[in-house]
């Protein structure tokens, strides 16, 4: 075990490493997550944030890394991803605006080593579609992201050029056909600009995605946004969206720090530092596959913006519990007179189940006592007084 560990250590730069055993889901005895949804509104903790000029707010909804290993992938083409995210789904839906992190390329009829060959179709064959350590999903996932609510993917992570520059490339055109717009990566061809606008009921956000790198593979055609070595680049463009009039707000997504690591580190403090002095409203980030603490910095032109270091995973095969354990960030914004600031925002805690029954993201309602309320309970220690968890729910 010792050695496990050590190993996955040594691989922090690649990705989260895959558990050693995990039980297999099996036909017939597959979870039906419908006999234990909940159903009740989020209810937040943290006093509000920044007072709002009019009465009315955006939700926007922000899970983190779709890390689909090997026994997750076979499970989600037999059965649809829908099993296994059903129960974070209805929040997605009824967010105005939900984000979740691609951890990996879709590149269909792609091999680990970019040859090109027949589409097995939605199959887990370990040639075209594989997990660990470089990962290529089929495009049945992002019909079922699409089915649950969600609207934007980051590409910006160091699983994007897993299946090299075209593999990044044929992400991004799989993306187009679902109806599911990205931001963090680029075609080889075109113009160098990783800022997605989105149009909402409050007016454009501006949308920013980076990652800390890309597990040492060249990015010889500029297609992904570095967090750390271009840090100049990415300021810039925060400050050129912030101060267009024609823009409401500036969201940041980052894929950084360190793995497994509950604290952020000085160079993520340093960065969303930096990120809301140029003018984001809020820093969301991912990578460290565990969930770490949610903080409020004060902005120059006043009130405060919201900094998310972790949301940890959304769906994964994890061995340790830390790192089954999640969060939803759930960002209320509104308009604060000078454009949009963050009201409210808090967390839902949620974990990854997985057993012979099948492998599902389970939501516990506020207060549960013992296993069920394992994630909650993780989620106060780590980000104390932003829990938003529902105050009840249909088991």
């Amino acid at each position: 075990m010792r050695l496990f560990f050590t190993l996955c250590l040594a691989l922090v730069t690649l990705a989260a490493c895959l558990p050693e055993e995990q039980p297999a889901a099996t036909a017939g005895t597959v979870l039906g997550p419908a006999d234990a949804i909940c159903t009740a509104e989020p209810v937040f903790e943290a006093p509000p944030m920044n007072a709002c000029a009019g009465g009315k707010t955006l939700r926007l909804a922000f899970v983190g890394d779709v890390l689909i290993h090997e026994q997750l992938q076979d499970f989600g083409y037999k059965y649809g991803f829908d099993a296994v995210w059903s129960q974070p789904a209805q929040y997605l839906r009824g967010a105005d605006l939900a984000v979740a992190n691609l951890e990996g390329p879709v590149a269909p009829g792609m091999t680990e080593a970019r040859e090109k060959v027949a589409d097995p179709g939605p199959v887990m064959d370990n040639l075209v579609y594989t997990g660990f350590p470089l990962f290529n999903y089929h495009p049945l996932v992002l019909r079922d992201l699409v089915a649950a609510g969600v609207d934007l993917v980051t590409t910006a992570n160091n699983h994007v050029l897993d299946r090299g520059r075209e593999g990044a490339e044929m992400t991004l055109a799989e993306l187009a056909r679902a109806g599911l717009p990205a931001v963090g990566s680029l075609p080889r061809q075109g113009p160098r600009d990783f800022v997605h606008r989105r149009q909402t009921a409050l007016g454009t956000i501006s949308f920013i995605a980076c990652t800390y790198g890309t597990n040492s593979i060249r990015d010889g055609d500029d297609q992904v946004l570095q967090c750390f070595s271009e840090t100049d680049r990415l300021l810039s463009l925060v400050r050129r969206e912030a101060a267009d009039p024609s823009v409401a707000g500036v969201i940041v997504l980052p894929h950084w720090g360190m793995q497994y690591v509950t604290r952020q580190n000085s160079g993520q403090e340093d960065l969303a530092r930096a990120l809301v002095d140029a003018g984001a409203l809020a820093v969301i980030g991912t990578h460290p596959h565990v969930v770490q603490p949610f903080a409020a910095l004060p902005r120059a032109e006043g009130g405060q913006a919201l900094v998310v270091y972790s949301t940890g995973n959304f769906i994964s095969t994890p061995r340790y519990a830390p790192s089954a354990y999640e969060a939803m960030a759930l960002v209320d914004v509104c308009d604060g007179g000078a454009g949009l600031v963050v009201h409210r925002a808090g967390w839902i805690a949620m974990k990854m189940r997985l057993t012979t029954r099948g492998y599902w993201v389970d939501i516990a309602p506020r207060g549960a006592s013992g296993e069920a309320g394992s994630a909650e309970a993780f989620l106060r220690e780590v980000a104390p007084g932003y829990a938003a968890q529902p105050a009840a729910c249909a088991r």
